[in-house]
């Protein structure tokens, strides 16, 4: 895992922007990601969900926190998230309240990218979308988990959208971590980026999974 610095990078927004079928644009050393339809990992696809707002995301400390914050304060509806290594004692900006944290995890594709003992008559296969790779899983012909990953910037972000429940949901995800760490082997890219919601991140850590950092977003008062 490469060394924790205290501004973790931002690199993989892009390609996590490409996942939730998000526009991104670099912007004063950081990023402004644009309206897209809602996306939760494990277990849906975002479908009939709310639309995710307008963000700017800056690492933290870092030269462009001040200025997009007074963007972020200015808009309507408009998020700041910031990237950092640490959660605690991180005071909210001027003009703007914490709305959530979010933990950002890294994998080495080579620790991921190992056999996993599917069910007989299981196949992964990988389809190109527009703006990412979807990953699935089935059995008999019939889907059973999805995935996404977007290789972008020699950066690759990754989404697991679809589980199922039962004892071998872990077995199907490991499967097609398996398949997303091969796609960014080939693409000569060595981690795998996540972003996950705070209470499931504990359960990663054990299968190859490392917290990054955390992502706190900020809206206006």
């Amino acid at each position: 895992m490469p060394e924790q610095h205290n501004t973790p990078t931002i690199g993989w927004v892009p390609a996590w922007a490409d996942l939730h079928e998000r526009p991104v644009e670099a912007v004063e050393s950081g990023f402004v990601v644009g309206d897209g339809p809602a996306q939760t990992n494990a277990g849906s696809t975002g479908e009939g969900q709310p639309t995710e707002g307008q963000e700017y995301v800056a690492g933290w400390p870092g030269p462009a926190v001040e200025e997009l914050a007074a963007k972020a304060a200015a808009g309507s509806g408009v998020r700041l998230t910031l990237v950092c290594a640490e959660a605690e004692g991180m005071g909210a900006p001027d003009g703007l309240t914490r709305a959530s944290e979010r933990v950002l995890l890294m994998a080495a594709t080579a620790g991921l990218n190992t056999a996993v003992q599917l069910p007989e008559n299981s196949q992964v296969a990988l389809a190109p979308m527009e703006s990412y790779d979807a990953v699935e899983i089935t059995v008999f012909d019939r889907p059973v988990a999805r995935g996404r990953i977007q290789v972008r910037d020699d950066f690759a972000a990754v989404a697991v959208t679809e589980l199922p429940e039962g004892p071998e949901q872990a077995t199907f995800e490991q499967g097609l971590f398996a398949g997303m760490a091969e796609e960014a082997f080939v693409h000569g890219v060595e981690y795998l980026h996540m972003v996950v919601e705070p209470d499931i991140a504990d359960r990663y850590q054990a299968s190859g999974w490392a917290v990054a950092g955390r992502l706190l977003s900020f809206m206006k008062n």
